[in-house]
């Protein structure tokens, strides 16, 4: 077999550990058949002897290292156990991915950790976008069911599954989220938010505490999100299955009940809670055995809040809500009636009167005390055609009470989920298909297993059933589409341990069977499974235990589990007694609760047990009960396309990124994800096109070497490569092999290029050593040439330099004798004159220090005088400062909490465009006045500087007056220099003031212009809603509309005609080909007519109606750029004209006659539609940008041939289902397509003379925007993370630098938002080997944070053999130079694609207007106008 030649020497393999359950040796010797044992050596160097029995006991071969850290399993060469924990381990902690793929199942590991992968910026990143392209993710799943959906209008399920604690109910919730967002967002409807909102109320009522999980879900959900035909939420549906009622009156140690219990108590103070008499937990039975009070990191308080929200946006009353915490309250009550026995054998059951626990329930429920305590200890029995009342002994009385509390509960649960499927009811029109969200308990097995364990594996069996079917069934799909000559794949179907549970005479029959009988038990029950199983016919799947007569083992598909009987038949009678329940029906409080008693459905909540028999023997059991929903769900699941999600535990101690093999190979044997890799190594699980077979083995191949003749090169010389046909295996466009056999192809090909370089360096070893003889050659003749030349050269200089020491010697006795009498001359010189110098300094000091004794005392004086009052002043400043900036934050704590609120949106606009042109003009005022300060006191320092230097020039004699007047120079230029240096400090704080005044101005903007999105988006929503209801009433008041309006005088005909121009019917092509700005000046030129005539009614009136028509007019043509860029520039003219001549305004020029009316609320409304014009240019263009972004910047290949033939070994398979965004006779986008529509905007504001700022501010956003979109793609796709790709998208990245220059745009800070998106490609391209490219790197990437550095980093992918991974060590330096670098950045990976950057609209008066200037096309036919 030619996977035995893998066994070489340096192969590595996997042996089996008792702690690692796997660990990674390597062969230390070639194997050869018939050898009883390995020589391997362990990662820590010790040397162990492997025993082989056969071939067949040899251990696993490891992944080549380029495998390593793969995003799915099924693309490892070799496919088994130790190779799957090893990915999952590498990517777990090394690269900290908690996603993996395995073929069509998701691998999700619980991190324990709050990570920034769930924001909206990823699921805009993940919405659109193929499965097999991004990295593995929650929401890729989602979006792979969602496209299936709208593409093949087939129904999906995502079933989620997983032990206790592994994190199932996150992925639902994460999963309902993504569809609300993908769903909903366009629609703008509360569906979605009803969606989102039973999440919490789910989780209040049938989640808890466990030993595993601190938010464990206690019952099985399936949620089926219904879609309309443009592909929106419009309603919701849930199913439960099996709630653990146990759970309300009985929890282990260090577990909770369910959360609702302890938000109530939590809760308890409040004023609507007073009346429900509640206490701490620690003071109820049902709260307080499992000894856990309170969750570490949970605030009860504020999860009750979060469940009330949830419950009145689903719909539900407060009344409502206050009458179930009363049901809640009063189940915590009745497990503190205390029941006391008494008699002689204590078998009589009683509870007192004044017992203050049963009588707050009663007052609760508004029962009758009384009858409540006689009934929960006793019973009714019918005997002989009569009814006898019976005591109950104490623990039976007990029971019953416990058994009433979880009727109670269970029926609480049942109507709520019946009242959140009401609320979650389409209300606008028919499903055209949904998507099933199932979160389900996953296999379980404890110490002491008992019937809810015995229900939920018999479930996870069915599901495991569906799974292998399914997976089989894509399996062949693939091959039958290939046309490949296959043999069946045998899996293991666990039909036969379904039998023995549900079949006939299996455990859930003779269970039935055991509970219809009058004095059934658990015991008698137990000794009839061993018969039917043991003794009569012997089952493979069941077991008796050696040491247990009242327990069974069944061999489950993960493992073996034994149950104990005891309470078996209890449980699934689940009964209460009738008369109970009739005393509860007597109450209005809960008579709904029991409705559904008269007819049971089909997951019912138990039964009522009655004293008549033939009642009693139809009732439902509740695994009867179990059976008919879970059927129910499996024939939904396989009537829809099924997608994977397995939930991982990865530690029992709950620590972040902690990796347990144990329990993670438990877990994967019990979830069926080795099952899927046994299945597909069971055929030929590595695939290849041809046309990537020829890329990466073109070496290999003979004959033909064009890609062209792929097919027919990798046809002719397979056979020769891999000897057995049977390993492999060619289908219509891909070649088939088996497990191993790529690893073989691999190490031929290392081979091959290894023999290649033995012989490329022998060549150059003997061109190098033909190379060193020359050198050698040449060197020592030279050496000889140059070594005689030196010899006679140092011959010529020993005689000349005997000839110079003679000159040398008498040269310097005559030298030295000269300078002995000079010195002896200098010497009596000098010390004359430091004698006569010495007398002189002597007296001058005398007098320099008197008078410096009487300057020194005057300094010190005066110097005291101004440091106190230099504190005094700045005492009393410190004090006018805090008081001011008291005042000033209450009023922008004012401010801000007026900003809030959406309806006091106009208030708040009032005054705001005043405002903030006058902290500009102040903050420009004052920079202007510190400018000018600060160039006067400059000056005045360079000219003091100027005189101390001419003032220190030295000077043939200085007098004492002299000294003075430089010393009192330099006291005054020191003083100067001293305020020049506060002046310093005040500017410096008045820029920085400036500057946070800026940033607070800008701030404002940002939350103003969102207030005003969203307040025009409930503008729009509002108006459909009219808009159906209206329609009548508009085509029958637009008539008489028409005749009012056309009225006889030439005024009101000028206003109707202007205003039918900015009717939003107005033709496209005659609107654009008007002078910009023209119908805003034309109706200026009317409003001034208007206001001069004395009606000001009139004047508003018009502008009025023309605020409405652009409004209507921006709403018409919500997609055309061209027609918003229009409206955008009458809307700005007219708001420009208003403002000019406003009387508020300063007139300028005598011309200018100011408008006697007050519009300044208009004014206000037009700025305001400003920003919506803009802002629905911006969307518009978005809108077109949105789906060729990442296919134009990231994929297309501007420079071709760039990307090499090369392709990576163990390229990801497309996944079933998943289709490319485009066609096969579609063009991919490409940089010419993003200019092209950049261009059209570019166009369209240039034609209406927009002014240069705002189109820069324009374009600045739209570069953030694709910058954005193309890092968040390139952070999640792994193919993308190559030195190549990154030379192409630094390319098409350069065109739109080169674009914006060309147009005089890259000065508004349009280029600067590329800047990260630059250093992220610049990433890929650096190098990535040593601690200095690991310091540059941090240096230059400043534009990227700590996180997304490391994600680039994690995700490079060499593509061809000349580049290498990065390190892991790299990779940790890198992240602890990251650690010390505080560059400010959010520690979010993915950029906010939904950042809106807060525009500023200049303010451009224009010319004076007259009527007789304006240039009216005749085809408007309002030349009449002008006589205006």
């Amino acid at each position: 077999m030619a996977t035995l030649e893998l066994y070489s020497k340096g192969a590595s393999v996997w042996i089996p550990d008792p702690d690692a359950v796997w660990v990674s040796s390597q062969l230390l010797q070639d194997y050869k058949p018939g050898d009883k044992h390995l020589l391997l050596q362990l990662s820590d160097g010790n040397k162990v002897h492997y025993p082989l029995g056969s071939a067949s006991d040899l251990p696993p071969l490891g992944n080549p290292d380029i495998l390593e850290g793969e995003n799915d399993l099924t693309a490892l060469s070799f496919l088994h156990e130790p190779a799957v924990l090893h990915n999952l381990r590498v990517r777990f902690l090394d690269y900290n991915s908690i996603y993996t793929y395995c073929g069509i199942v998701l691998v999700a590991i619980n991190p324990y950790d709050q990570l920034p992968i769930y924001g909206e910026e990823v699921i805009d990143a993940y919405s659109g976008q193929d499965m097999a392209d991004m990295e593995p993710h929650i929401f890729s799943v989602a979006e792979e069911s969602y496209r299936t959906m709208t593409r093949e209008e087939q129904n999906q399920s995502i079933i989620i599954s997983g032990e206790s604690g592994s994190g199932k109910t996150v992925s639902a919730k994460f999963t309902m989220r993504y569809f609300a967002a993908v769903g909903g967002a366009a629609q703008q409807t509360s569906v979605e938010e009803r969606v989102l909102a039973s999440n919490p109320i789910m989780e209040s009522i049938g989640n808890a505490k466990t030993t595993r999980n601190d938010n464990s879900s206690r019952f099985g959900k399936y949620i089926e999100i219904g879609f309309g035909r443009k592909g929106d939420i419009i309603g919701a549906n849930m199913r439960t299955y099996l709630l653990e009622k146990s759970r309300v009156v009985f929890q282990a140690s260090a577990e909770r009940n369910y959360h609702i219990f302890y938000q109530l108590c939590a809760s308890r103070e409040l004023p609507e809670m007073r009346s429900l008499k509640l206490d701490a937990p620690e003071y109820f039975r049902y709260t307080s055995q499992g000894g856990q009070m309170q969750i570490p990191g949970t605030d009860d308080v504020s999860d009750l809040e979060r469940a009330r929200n949830a419950f009145t946006v689903l719909g539900v009353q407060p009344d409502q809500q206050m009458e179930l915490f009363r049901i809640l309250s009063a189940v915590l009550h009745l497990g503190n009636v205390n029941i006391q026995v008494s008699g002689r054998s204590a078998d009589r059951a009683h509870i007192d009167a004044d017992d203050r626990s049963l009588a707050v329930f009663s007052k609760l429920l508004g029962v009758e005390g009384p009858q409540m305590a006689h009934w929960l200890c006793h019973r009714r029995l019918a005997i002989g055609g009569e009814m006898l009342v019976k005591p109950m002994s104490g623990q039976q009385a007990m029971e019953a009470r416990d058994a009433l509390a979880k009727h109670m509960y269970g029926q609480l649960f049942t109507w709520t989920v019946q009242r959140l499927n009401s609320a979650l009811h389409t209300q606008r029109g028919q499903v055209k298909s949904f998507i099933g969200v199932l979160d389900i308990y996953g296999f379980e097995t404890f110490d002491r297993n008992s019937f809810e364990q015995f229900c939920i594996n018999y479930a996870n069996e069915k599901l495991q059933q569906q799974f292998n079917r399914h997976v089989f069934h894509l399996e062949q799909e693939e091959y039958v589409r290939e046309e490949l000559a296959w043999n069946r794949i045998e899996f293991s179907d666990n039909q036969q341990c379904i039998n023995l549970i549900e079949g006939q005479l299996g455990l859930f029959d003779l269970l039935d069977e055991e509970c219809r009988m009058p004095k059934g038990s658990d015991e008698s029950w137990v000794q009839k499974l061993y018969n039917q199983h043991l003794t009569s016919k012997r089952h493979p799947h069941f077991q008796k235990p050696r040491m247990s007569n009242s327990a069974f083992i069944i061999l489950h598909f993960a493992d073996m589990v034994q149950y104990e009987c005891d309470s078996f038949l209890d449980k699934n009678r689940d009964t209460v007694f009738e008369e109970l329940i009739n005393i509860l029906k007597a109450s209005q409080l809960v008579a709904e609760l029991f409705q559904q008693q008269e007819n049971v459905s089909a997951v019912a909540n138990g039964s009522v047990r009655s004293g008549k028999r033939s009642t009693r023997e139809h009732k439902l059991t509740v695994g009867f009960q179990f059976r008919q929903s879970l059927q129910m769900l499996m024939d939904t699941l396989n009537s829809t396309t099924p997608h994977y999600v397995r939930c991982i535990k990865p530690n029992d101690l709950k620590e972040p990124f902690m990796f347990d093999p144990k329990r993670t190979v438990q877990q994967l044997r019990a979830c069926g994800v080795l099952e899927t890799i046994r299945i597909s190594a069971a055929g030929y699980p590595s695939r290849w096109t041809y046309e990537e077979f020829f890329s990466r083995y073109h070496l290999l191949l003979q004959g033909f070497r064009s890609e062209e003749q792929a097919q027919v090169s990798c046809r002719r010389t397979l056979p020769d490569l891999i000897p057995d046909p049977d390993q492999y295996c060619f289908g219509k466009t891909k070649v088939f092999f088996r497990a191993g056999q790529v690893a073989l192809l691999e190490r031929l090909r290392a081979e091959k290029l290894r023999a290649a370089a033995v012989i490329i360096q022998s060549r150059v070893r003997g061109w190098l050593s033909r190379i060193r003889y020359s050198k050698i050659l040449w060197a020592t003749v030279t050496i000889q040439r140059y070594s005689r030349g030196a010899l006679a050269r140092r011959l010529a200089e020993t005689l000349r330099y005997t000839k110079a020491a003679l000159m040398i010697q008498k040269t310097y006795r005559m030298v030295v004798v000269r300078q002995l009498f000079l010195m002896i001359r200098q010497a009596t010189v000098t010390i004359q004159a430091f004698t006569r110098g010495t007398l002189v300094r002597r007296r001058y000091r005398e007098l320099l220090a008197e008078r410096a004794a009487v300057l020194l005392q005057a300094r010190v004086r005066g110097w005291l005088a101004r440091q106190m009052y230099r504190r005094v002043r700045a005492a009393v400043v410190f004090m006018q400062c805090c008081v001011r900036r008291r005042a000033a934050r209450r009023e922008l704590l004012k401010l801000k909490s007026e900003a809030r609120s959406v309806e006091r949106y106009r208030e708040l606009n009032k005054g705001m465009e005043v405002k903030l042109m006058q902290l500009q003009l102040r903050a420009d005022q004052e920079v202007e006045a510190t400018s000018a300060e600060l160039e006067a006191l400059r000056a005045t320092i360079q000219k003091l500087e100027a005189q101390k230097y001419e003032k220190l020039q030295p000077s043939p004699a200085i007098s004492e007056e002299e000294v003075e007047k430089m010393r009192r120079a330099e006291d005054k230029a020191a003083q100067e220099i001293l305020q020049l240096t506060e002046v310093e400090f005040i500017n410096q704080a008045l820029n920085k003031a400036s500057t946070a005044l800026r940033e607070e101005l800008d701030e404002e903007r940002r939350k103003y212009q969102g207030l005003l999105r969203e307040f025009t988006r409930l503008e729009q929503r509002y108006d459909n809603l009219r808009e159906m209801s209206l329609l009548t009433e508009v085509h029958n008041c637009r008539p008489q509309l028409c005749s009012n309006s056309c009225v006889a005088d030439s005024f009101d005909l000028a206003m109707f005609t202007l205003l039918s121009v900015f009717a939003p019917d107005v033709r496209v092509d005659s609107a654009l080909s008007l002078p910009p700005g023209l119908p805003a000046s034309v109706l200026f030129l009317c409003v001034r007519q208007a206001d001069c005539s004395g009606d000001q009614t009139r004047a508003r009136s018009l502008c009025s109606a023309a605020v409405t028509a652009m409004k209507a007019a921006l709403k018409k043509h919500s997609n055309d750029i061209a027609m918003t860029a229009l409206w955008l520039k009458n809307t700005c003219v007219l708001g420009d004209l208003l403002t000019q001549h406003s009387p508020k305004q300063t007139l300028d020029s005598d011309e200018l006659v100011p408008l006697t009316s007050d519009l300044s609320d208009l004014i206000r409304a037009l700025s305001d539609l400003c920003i919506q014009a803009y802002q629905q240019l911006l969307s518009i263009t978005e809108t077109h940008l949105q789906n060729i972004i990442v296919p134009a910047l990231l994929e297309s290949e501007t420079i071709t041939g760039l990307s090499g033939p090369a392709a990576k070994l163990g390229t990801p398979r497309k996944r079933a289902g998943s289709e490319p965004r485009t066609g096969p006779g579609d063009a991919a986008p490409t940089m010419a397509s993003v200019l092209r529509e950049l261009g059209a905007l570019h166009t369209a504001l240039s034609h209406q003379a927009l002014p240069l700022v705002l189109m820069e501010q324009a374009f600045r956003q739209l570069t953030y925007f694709i910058s954005a979109s193309a890092l968040n793609s390139l952070l999640l796709r792994k193919d993308m993370c190559c030195c190549s790709r990154g030379m192409q998208i630094r390319y098409n990245v350069s065109l739109l630098e080169e674009w914006l220059r060309g147009r005089g745009l890259q000065a508004g800070g349009a280029a600067a938002t590329l800047e990260p998106l630059i250093q992220a490609v610049q990433l890929l391209q650096a190098g990535k080997k040593t601690e200095a490219d690991a310091e540059a790197l941090v240096q230059t990437c400043t534009a990227l944070s700590g996180q997304q550095i490391v994600k680039i980093l994690t995700l490079y992918t060499p593509h061809s053999d000349l580049d290498e991974r990065v390190t892991l060590n790299f990779i940790r330096s890198v992240q602890g130079l990251l650690k010390g670098r505080c560059d400010g950045q959010p520690p979010h990976l993915l950029m906010d694609v939904r950042r809106v950057f807060p525009v500023t609209f200049p303010y451009l008066p224009p010319a004076v207007l007259h009527a007789e200037q304006l240039v009216i096309p005749d085809s408007l036919k309002i030349s009449f106008v002008r006589r205006v």
